[in-house]
């Protein structure tokens, strides 16, 4: 699609070269949350801290 509205709109290219290529930032804001929040989200029993909920600690009374 990206092509195809650039190649169809020569404004697209002039605001993107005085604005910068915002839906594109977005884009690649979007997919590295998406993948930090993956990680962060992952129950496995890598990465999980000691004391912190589910990370190995018995928890009270235990």
């Amino acid at each position: 699609m990206e092509s195809a509205v650039r190649g169809d709109a020569p404004i697209y290219d002039r605001l993107i070269a005085e604005r910068g290529d915002v839906p594109g930032d977005v884009r690649r804001t979007a997919e590295e949350t998406l993948r930090r929040l993956t990680r962060a989200m992952e129950f496995g029993p890598v990465g999980r801290t000691p004391g912190f909920p589910g990370g190995g600690y018995p928890g009270p009374g235990i």
